[in-house]
């Protein structure tokens, strides 16, 4: 059962950084969507869409920024990680 969840986990992990990725093109091919629609149409872009958007950008450049901001985030909340013992 162990090792079932191990290995689990570790799907889920490599599926965080695929999804990420997926999540920075979806949210960017969005924005030149919108705002291409929004030049060749004439129309004003809703407070609704922009920010729907912005949430939009912020949750995933949060989780892009994650590996950099974690140990700081960490840190801060007062539960920093072990460190890595040097290999050899």
């Amino acid at each position: 059962m162990l090792a079932s969840v191990g290995s689990l986990i570790a799907v889920l992990d490599h599926a965080h950084g695929l999804m990420t990725k997926l999540s920075i093109a979806v949210v960017v091919c969005a924005w030149v969507w919108i705002v291409c629609r929004s030049r060749t149409r004439g129309l004003k872009i809703r407070s609704s869409v922009l920010a729907a958007m912005c949430a939009a950008t912020v949750l995933t450049a949060t989780a892009a920024l994650w590996p950099v901001m974690g140990p700081a985030v960490f840190h801060t909340r007062g539960v920093a990680k072990k460190p890595k013992p040097p290999a050899g």
